[in-house]
This record gives C-alpha cells, sequence and structure tokens, in this order.
C-alpha cells in the first residue's frame, strides 16, 4: 500500500510539472478579459437577430402583399424566435437555428451541412467527437459518485471499512471462550488477547493484559486519510465537466450561425430571382397586348391577358425590394459569420485550458493524498513493530526450529528405501500424528 501511494504521488508530481506554465503564459492568461467581448458580442447577437427578423418581416410583406404583419403568423414566429434566441444567446443549436429561419419567411428551412465550406463540415465534427468524450468523462465521474453515494450497496469506504474490520480481528487473535481453543493457540504462539489493539478502544477492557498498542486505530487514521476529500474531487471535477459543456455550444453555435447566413441569403436570393423573372414576363406579355391591340388582333389580345392574370402580381418596386432584401441579407450573412469567427477565435485561444485545469486539479489532490497515505501508513507500520516484543519474536523463531528440524528428520526418513520403506513410513506418520 505504501510503495502504491508513493508511485501516485510521484506521477502526481510529474503529471503536475508537466502541465504548469510559465510565468509569461500566466501573465498572458490574467490579462486577457474575454467577458467584456462576451458581453458586447452577446448583444450584437440580439441586434443581429432584430435584423433577420425585420427582414423576414419584408419578405412575408412582399410575398403576401400585405402592408401590415402586426397581426399575422409571422408576428408569432418572429417573438418566439426572439425569446429563444435571448433564452440560448451564444448558444444556437438545430432547433434555434430552424426557428430563426422559419421567422424570416424560409418556409422550407432545413438546417443541413451539405452547402457548407470544408472547414466548417470539419469544425463540425470535432464538436460532434468532442461532445461524445466530454459524455463519456460525465458518465464516468456518475459511475464514481455512485460508489461514494451512502444509499449505494457497492459504497466502497464501506467495503473498505468492512474488510479492515475483518482483517483486524484475525490480526487480534480474538477467538471464542473455548479453553481449548485457546490453549491450542497458546502454545503455538498465537496472541488470542489482542495486545496489538487492533479491535479497539471498547475491547481494552475486556483483555486481562494490558494492550501494547493501538494498531486498529492507526489503521482507520489510515483508511480516513485515504478517503480524504475523493467527493470533495468528484464534485469539483463534474462541476467542470458541466461548464466544459459551455464550450461545446459555442462551437456548434458558431456552425449554426454559418448556416443561417448561407441559408438567409439562398432564400433572398431565390426570391429575387422569381420576382426578376416574373416582373419580366409580365413585361413582355404586357409589351405583346399592346402590340395586338394596336393591329386589333382581340382574340390574341384575349389570350395574353388570360396569361398575365395567371401571372404573380409583381411590379418594378417588388423587384427593387426584392434586390434590396437579397442585399441585406448578405451583409447579414457577413456579419453573422464574423461574429462566429471572433467567438470560435476565442475558444481557440484558451482551447486547453479547461482540460489543463482538470487534470491539474486531479493531481494536485492526488499529490496531497497520496503524501499523507504514505505518512499514515507509516504510522500503522510503526504501530505494528512497536506492538511485537522480543519475546514474541523468540518464541515464535524456536517454534519455527522446532517445526524445521522435525521436517527435516521426516524428510530423511521419507527417502526412497526399498528395505524399510513400510518402518520409515510407520516412523514418519507417527511423528506428524505427535506434531
Amino acid at each position: 500500500e505504501a510503495k502504491q501511494a508513493a508511485n501516485v504521488h510521484a506521477t502526481a508530481v510529474a503529471l503536475r510539472q508537466a502541465l504548469s506554465i510559465d510565468a509569461d503564459t500566466a501573465i498572458a492568461m490574467k490579462e486577457r478579459r474575454y467577458a467584456e467581448d462576451e458581453t458586447k458580442d452577446n448583444a450584437a447577437e440580439i441586434d443581429l437577430l432584430k435584423r433577420i427578423l425585420d427582414l423576414g418581416k419584408k419578405n412575408f410583406s412582399l410575398s403576401h402583399n400585405e402592408s401590415s404583419t402586426e397581426s399575422s403568423p409571422f408576428s408569432e414566429s418572429s417573438q418566439a424566435a426572439l425569446n429563444m434566441a435571448i433564452d440560448q444567446v451564444g448558444r444556437w443549436d438545430a432547433n434555434a437555428a430552424q426557428t430563426i429561419l422559419q421567422a424570416a419567411g424560409v418556409e422550407d428551412a432545413e438546417v443541413t451541412i451539405d452547402e457548407t465550406s470544408r472547414e466548417l463540415r470539419h469544425v463540425r465534427k470535432y464538436a460532434i467527437s468532442l461532445r461524445e468524450s466530454v459524455g463519456r468523462c460525465l458518465e464516468a465521474v456518475s459511475a464514481l459518485t455512485s460508489v461514494w453515494d451512502s444509499d449505494n450497496d457497492a459504497r466502497i469506504s464501506k467495503s473498505r471499512r468492512e474488510f479492515w474490520a475483518a482483517m483486524s480481528t484475525f490480526f487480534s487473535g480474538k477467538v471464542s471462550k473455548d479453553l481449548r481453543n485457546v490453549r491450542v493457540l497458546a502454545n503455538a504462539g498465537v496472541d488470542t488477547q489482542d495486545r496489538g489493539g487492533w479491535l479497539g478502544v471498547k475491547f481494552e477492557q475486556e483483555s486481562p493484559l494490558p494492550q501494547r498498542r493501538r494498531c486498529g486505530e492507526a489503521t482507520k487514521f489510515y483508511l480516513k486519510k485515504r478517503d480524504s476529500q475523493a467527493g470533495i474531487l468528484i464534485s469539483r471535477i463534474s462541476k467542470l465537466l458541466n461548464e466544459y459543456e459551455r464550450r461545446l455550444e459555442g462551437i456548434e453555435c458558431f456552425v449554426y450561425m454559418h448556416i443561417v447566413g448561407i441559408q438567409l441569403e439562398k432564400h433572398c436570393s431565390v426570391v429575387r430571382a422569381k420576382s426578376l423573372s416574373a416582373w419580366e414576363k409580365r413585361t413582355d406579355i404586357s409589351t405583346a397586348i399592346n402590340v395586338a391591340t394596336k393591329k386589333k388582333i382581340p382574340k390574341l389580345v384575349e389570350e395574353l391577358r388570360m396569361k398575365l392574370d395567371g401571372l404573380p402580381q409583381v411590379s418594378h418596386t417588388t423587384v427593387i425590394k426584392a434586390k434590396e432584401n437579397h442585399l441585406a441579407s448578405k451583409t447579414l450573412k457577413t456579419d453573422l459569420h464574423k461574429l462566429a469567427n471572433r467567438r470560435l477565435g476565442r475558444a481557440q485561444d484558451v482551447a486547453t485550458e479547461r482540460v489543463i485545469g482538470i487534470v491539474s486539479l486531479w493531481a494536485k489532490h492526488e499529490e496531497s493524498v497520496a503524501m499523507e497515505e504514505v505518512k499514515a501508513l507509516g504510522k500503522a507500520v510503526q504501530e505494528v513493530e512497536l506492538s511485537i516484543e522480543a519475546s514474541d519474536v523468540d518464541r515464535n523463531a524456536d517454534d519455527f526450529s522446532f517445526i524445521s528440524s522435525v521436517k527435516k528428520e521426516e524428510e530423511e526418513l521419507n527417502e526412497p528405501n526399498q528395505e524399510s520403506s513400510s518402518t520409515s513410513k510407520g516412523i514418519g506418520v507417527n511423528r506428524t500424528l505427535m506434531i
């Protein structure tokens, strides 16, 4: 136990030294003030969302030819998207992205990765892998927490106490009050009075002989040191891992902000192209109607008017507004990507700090507790050594010498000898029975 504790301590010290950073890096870390930048970006995100919703309102009016959208279904979806964004600022997921796109007028809003860049797909793959790793770590911490739970049957501290209680009973030599057992063990040199104090203070009064030491208390003290603050360590690691999930949500937000920008610009581009195409068709048909009217071809005029009525009601003003909306969507796409890139850049600057923090916390705990274990074990071993007197050693040495000589004689008698095999075997059996 002491050797293992010493090895753990040495490994923890080496790990902590490997994770330590120089003074310049520590100063640079302290000088980084990301809280203020994050607050500004959160406000910028809400402002961008309002601009997206305003653009969606314009697209809705443009496609439905309505001057007011206050009581339309669009206003409800817009408010729902705004509320969601405020609650999840900096933490966009697939559901949030889809809600925002629908509120922006994208009717077939599908959050896909197919149309994104290779770099964006790489970041998304990294985020998925990282989330799986953090999930496995949280499962491991949960399993450790369960064995420290007082209501759990597999509680590790309880198992240790029961093990040491059984070992202490064994080392104490305490037996039932059957005098034959006591006499046999006493003749064999076994102390049946627990003079080493393995069973604790409450058995001291029952012993007719004074206890020499307190070995039981020393071993219990070691158990306390070994389990010292383990529950606190597990709780702190669990808290750090839960905070690490916030970083994962930030990385995922980077991906979905890019997706929203791409899908929004694509939608406005399609709306602009359709508006322009419909306006050009109406213009061409109107020109043809004028020509047919001048040439007095009523049948052709009637046919052209039917085609004109079948086209969407698109004016030149509608085309201009669609163009403005498309240009605005490009600006929004650029601003969204800049915001996402700023946040990802800050996340990259502190990419390993949280990992180092978790591992350093663990290493410092093991370094401290392992050293306390070594000290407690040293005291326990010393207590056991002091509980043994010279008379105990001499008696055990005499018994060992006697048993060794008997075994040697028995081996000599059991050597292969065809002439006296039966006699030697009988002598060996008799001597064994005597022992």
